[in-house]
């Protein structure tokens, strides 16, 4: 019995070894470009639809998120300006909601918010160390006892979002 105890206690000191935090960027500073916004609200889809809503101010909101993030994680720190910074890019190219359920009577009953980001992270000297595009999700029932509304989901798509970035900034595989 006590042996059992000692080698759970020695395993949980050990761990597995995982982590998602990666190594590559240990000690370095990174500056946090403002997030563009290039969706383009004036699109023929746009028009045509009168069920597409628009966040405002959401480049805004997710900058200050991402800034935030960085600095609660604490692995590279985030600078306004500096020799040897990494740089962040970030530019939402499309927002979008999508229906999932709908209610006997054909109302909408729950949905998805999606966003779009194109993610560049370069070097102090130019080079793009990492491209992608990231995509935030957050759904949300429009009835019944979880009801929320869009722009407290549009809060949650923010986070989402912003984690994905960090996460993507971080690993190293």
């Amino acid at each position: 019995m006590k042996r059992t105890i000692i080698l759970v206690f020695l395993a949980y000191l050990v761990g597995c070894g995982y982590t998602t935090r990666g190594g590559i960027y240990a000690g370095k500073e990174i500056i946090i470009k403002p997030v563009v916004n290039k969706i383009d609200v004036a699109s023929e889809n746009a028009k045509t639809s009168g069920y597409t809503s628009f966040p405002v101010l959401i480049e805004n909101r997710l900058t200050n998120e991402l800034v935030s993030r960085f600095n609660v994680e604490g692995q590279l720190k985030v600078v306004s300006q500096g020799e040897g910074a990494l740089s962040l890019v970030c530019t939402i190219n499309d927002y979008d909601k999508e229906t999932l359920r709908y209610e006997d009577n054909d109302d909408v009953k729950e949905q998805r918010l999606r966003l779009h980001i194109l993610m560049i992270l370069t070097s102090a000297e130019g080079e793009v160390l990492e491209e992608k595009t990231i995509v935030g999700e957050s759904s949300y029932y429009l009835s019944g006892p979880n009801q929320r509304s869009e722009t407290a989901a549009q809060n949650d798509l923010i986070v989402d979002s912003a984690r994905r970035i960090s996460e993507a900034v971080a690993e190293e595989w």
